[in-house]
Order: C-alpha cells, then sequence, then structure tokens
C-alpha cells in the first residue's frame, strides 16, 4: 500500500508573507523619508517658530488637534481673521523682533507663555514697570486685544527675602509686578474680566536658586525673577 503523504505548502502563502514583510519595510522608509524631509525643512527656521512645531506636532502624535481659539463672545471685527494659538504665537515673535532676549515665547497645549524677564520689566524689589517694559508691552497689546482672550498673569520672585513697608514678603512683590502689567493691559482696553492675577512668590522656580551647598546662584534667581503671561482662547458665555 502507498503511504499517503500530506500536501506539498502552498508556495502562495509564503510569497503573501514575503509581500507583508516588504510593504512594512517600504512604509518604514517612507516615514524615514518624512522624518529627514521635515528636518530638512526646519533646518532653516528660528528657534521659536521650531519649538512651537514641535509642541504642534507633539500633540498631533497624541491624537489632539492644534490648539484653536474657536471659542469667543464676540464676532471678529470685519476683515480680521481668526487666529489659533499657533499664528497668535508667530505673530508675537515676529511683533517682539529685537527684544527677544527680554521676553520669550513658548506654545502650550491650551495657551502661549509669554514669559517677561525681571531684569528687563523691573527694577530689583520693585514693582513699577520700566520705560523699555512699557514699550515692550505696547507692541504685544494689539494682537492680544484683536480677539477675545482670557489672561492669567503670574507673578514668579526669586528665593531672596524682601522686608519693606510696601512688600513685607515676596509674595506681596510678586503680585504686585503681576498686577502692574494687568493693569497696563487694561489702561489700553483689555477687558478686566478676562484678566487673573497670581502671586506665587519662589514656589515655581525655573532653575535651582542654590546650588547643593547651599550657596546662591544669581543667574539662576534672574532667571526666577519674572512675570508669564499665559494667552488662552476666551469661554463662551
Amino acid at each position: 500500500m502507498l503511504e499517503h503523504k500530506p500536501p506539498f505548502p502552498k508556495r502562495h502563502s509564503r510569497r503573501h508573507e514575503q509581500g507583508n514583510w516588504t510593504l512594512s519595510f517600504a512604509d518604514m522608509m517612507t516615514l524615514l523619508l518624512c522624518f529627514f524631509v521635515l528636518m530638512l525643512a526646519v533646518s532653516k527656521v528660528d528657534k521659536t517658530r521650531y519649538a512651537a512645531m514641535s509642541s504642534i506636532m507633539a500633540e498631533a502624535m497624541k491624537g489632539k488637534a492644534a490648539p484653536s481659539n474657536t471659542d469667543k463672545d464676540a464676532p471678529l471685527p470685519p476683515g480680521k481673521k481668526e487666529k489659533n494659538l499657533f499664528e497668535l504665537q508667530l505673530e508675537l515673535s515676529r511683533t517682539i523682533g529685537r527684544d527677544k532676549e527680554a521676553l520669550s515665547l513658548k506654545l502650550r497645549p491650551d495657551a502661549v507663555a509669554i514669559n517677561l524677564k525681571g531684569a528687563v520689566f523691573f527694577k530689583l524689589g520693585d514693582a513699577t514697570l520700566t520705560n523699555r517694559a512699557k514699550d515692550i508691552l505696547n507692541r504685544i497689546v494689539g494682537p492680544l486685544t484683536e480677539q477675545r482672550y482670557d489672561l492669567i498673569i503670574e507673578g514668579h520672585s526669586d528665593n531672596i527675602p524682601i522686608h519693606s513697608d510696601r512688600y513685607p514678603s515676596n509674595w506681596e512683590l510678586s503680585s504686585a509686578r503681576a498686577s502692574s502689567v494687568a493693569r497696563f493691559f487694561i489702561a489700553r482696553g483689555f477687558p478686566k474680566d478676562d484678566i487673573k492675577v497670581m502671586g506665587l512668590a519662589d514656589t515655581q522656580p525655573l532653575a535651582p536658586n542654590v546650588d547643593d551647598k547651599g550657596i546662591p546662584l544669581p543667574l539662576n534667581q534672574s532667571k526666577n525673577r519674572r512675570v508669564i503671561i499665559l494667552v488662552k482662547p476666551g469661554k463662551a458665555s
């Protein structure tokens, strides 16, 4: 009796497996090509725009849409185009121009953060805006009043204690600095109901105020003296 042998494996199944592998490899190579094209495209873009684009891409990779100020109370003036936060960040970057050493911009998922560096905007231990500070704020107030935005203005200090009749502690000083910025915007037409002011003293430093041995770090302390303006889309009533 002849022994019954199982049929040979179908060759087309192996070709099918090879085809899937080839397709996956091609997809990977296409993604790599897109990556290098993107890197080449942004290689000539300034750092501010690159950081903004990186934030947008990061949110997109998480499946989130780019931040947009679609919520608003009032219609835009005739001829004015609604801007999302990415576009606002680019406009502010062009507006500040040569004053980038006085402030910096960062695009967050829900806001544009404007970092006003304390050494430029205030004298040490004081909450009065300098003349240069007023000039810079005059330029950025325009884009912020064209549409309905909410502002959260945070005052931050270093860890150096302050004891004066006007400012018993850094809590009062940081609050006063944030309030000075808020009053400046209100005086130039920004709705006061859309502004919140916070004094955070030295509770949220950008960099350590002292080293491991407790020795003060003046450069870091200077970075920590700042006012942050968080620009968020206005909420519909």
